[in-house]
């Protein structure tokens, strides 16, 4: 009796062992499961980070690009009010003083023919020479050049006759014989002359 307690004393004893090193190699795979997955963790956490960083650095890039062009752009500006006011600044000039010294004939405007219309003719692609030979093509259809000259700018695209109120028709007609890509526009500021061609293209 005493050896069969024994016996089962030892079983008992056994299977609670059994069970107890069952249980610490569970939670010996359970905290290396932990291990591995927490590496993993750290693995996607340093990766997260790294491409965070290379965002900051190329949003930072694009900001400062951003800044140089917008910097860029204001200069660009300015420059080109500068520019405005000096056209109208150099406008105004001309309207008090330019064609001042260019006395107009009472009878100018009555007499008849090409050769009344006061003509006036400017550079407008910053050569004088343009200028020139636009003056001997007019004088040679009839036209009086009275003044030859620089536009204020050398950007025009293609020849362009201005014309004063009265002389309209006369410009559209001037025009024509220039050629289909000749622009006609009215006289914006005061001048003596009757036509202004400003040579372009």
């Amino acid at each position: 009796m005493v050896f069969v307690m024994a016996l089962s004393g030892c079983m008992v004893t056994k299977s609670a062992y059994v069970q107890k090193e069952e249980e610490a190699n569970t939670l010996a795979k359970t905290v290396s499961d932990l291990d591995q997955k927490n590496k993993e963790l750290t693995a996607r956490s340093e990766k997260l980070q790294a491409e965070n960083s290379d965002l900051k650095k190329q949003l930072a890039a694009k900001d400062d690009l951003l800044q140089k062009k917008s910097e860029e752009i204001a200069r660009q500006d300015a420059k080109q009010a500068a520019m405005v006011n000096e056209v109208e600044r150099m406008k105004a000039h001309k309207a008090r003083s330019g064609d001042a010294d260019i006395k107009e004939s009472p009878a100018a405007g009555k007499s008849s023919g090409l050769k009344s219309i006061r003509m006036k003719v400017l550079s407008g692609e910053g050569k004088i020479d343009s200028a020139k030979r636009m003056a001997k093509r007019l004088t040679a259809m009839g036209y009086k050049v009275e003044s030859v000259g620089m536009a204020e700018n050398a950007d025009y695209p293609a020849n362009t006759v201005y014309f004063t109120e009265k002389y309209k028709k006369e410009a559209k007609t001037l025009a024509s014989r220039l050629g289909k890509n000749t622009i006609v526009k009215p006289l914006t500021w005061k001048s003596v002359f009757s036509i202004i061609v400003v040579t372009g293209g």
